[in-house]
């Protein structure tokens, strides 16, 4: 009979694994304690990719195939190494102590309460309301293609390298593509969000009709690739690099090398082939830090492109 419930050690701090022999991923049968173990072969990755922000926890009690719990507040109980951080949310006049992780035994203890998903804050948490992190997400409308989102991650990648940014690709885990770029934490998320939007709006002039930036999903060509910069709005979240997604084979979101793009297929990225990818590959967000970019040209295009009449989405 298996075990009810096994101790993991993971650098000084003991994580207890109830349930540990409990399916999560029906397509190839990886239980509790193998997406634990993934967890444990990326943990410098996964680390580097949350360390120090607000952090929504994605839960699974019954495994992918089962209901997802979206849980921002660490409950009472919580291991006393466990750090948290206080975030503040105006529109509910509600406050939630949100997962912090600063060490792999954090990632483990989520782990153990049923969390397959990371999806951290684009701040962290000496300032929440400045944002360190620009994501831009490179979403397919049902009509579009992965090779669309190749195409259009092409035109990113020029632009960057014009502006002078260093982007950092991964794949979504689902049908798209992320790229994040650090920034200078000197702006609120507001100034942020119009700056992706710039960004955004000058990827659609230099895509030849494959990107649509319309606002309301149900006006977008079916067949584009929205560049969702709503991403950056404050509270707004996605999954994490070497977050494992809720689905059935455990795809991950993967960092990959931007001349992967072109042959790489989302599905090539799981919980049974990151162990080996990271072992051999390292992080390959390892450095983002080093890369800071100040959003002066971008708030720039901003500013023109509003003083030429363009529209401003919603406020969120």
């Amino acid at each position: 009979m298996a075990a009810e419930r096994i101790e993991l050690e993971v650098e000084g701090r003991t994580v207890s694994i109830s349930n540990p022999q409990r399916v999560y991923f029906s397509a190839r049968g990886e239980t509790k304690l193998d997406l634990a173990h993934y967890y444990l072969s990326v943990a410098p990755g996964i680390v580097n990719a949350l360390y120090h922000r607000p952090c929504m926890l994605h839960r699974f009690p019954d495994g992918v195939d089962g209901e997802k719990v979206h849980q921002k507040r660490v409950p009472s109980g919580a291991p006393p190494w466990l750090e948290t951080v206080r975030v503040h949310f105006p529109r509910y006049d509600r406050h939630a102590d949100e997962l912090c992780v600063a060490h792999p035994a954090d990632v483990i203890w989520a782990v153990q309460m049923s969390t397959v998903e990371f999806h951290p804050w684009n701040s962290r948490r000496d300032d929440t309301e400045s944002p360190d992190e620009w994501r831009i997400d490179l979403d397919p409308m049902p009509a579009a293609t992965y090779d669309d989102v190749r195409r259009t991650a092409v035109v990113v990648q020029e632009l960057l390298a014009e502006l002078g940014a260093v982007g950092y690709p991964k794949t979504s885990g689902g049908k798209g593509l992320h790229i994040y770029v650090r920034v200078v934490p000197e702006h609120g998320f507001g100034d942020v969000r119009r700056a992706a939007l710039a960004f955004a709006r000058e990827v659609e002039r230099r895509a030849d009709g494959l990107v649509d930036t319309t606002w309301w999903r149900k006006d977008r060509d079916p067949g584009s690739i929205f560049v969702d910069y709503n991403q950056n709005a404050r509270d707004h979240t996605i999954a994490s690099a070497y977050s494992v997604r809720g689905t059935p084979e455990g795809r991950v979101s993967a960092p990959v090398r931007w001349d992967e793009i072109a042959d790489a297929e989302p599905g090539d990225f799981t919980l049974a082939t990151m162990p080996g990818r990271f072992a051999t590959l390292g992080d390959l967000h390892a450095d983002i830090d080093a890369h800071p970019y100040r959003l002066d040209t971008l708030l720039e295009w901003a500013d023109r492109d509003e003083r030429a009449g363009a529209e401003a989405p919603p406020e969120e």
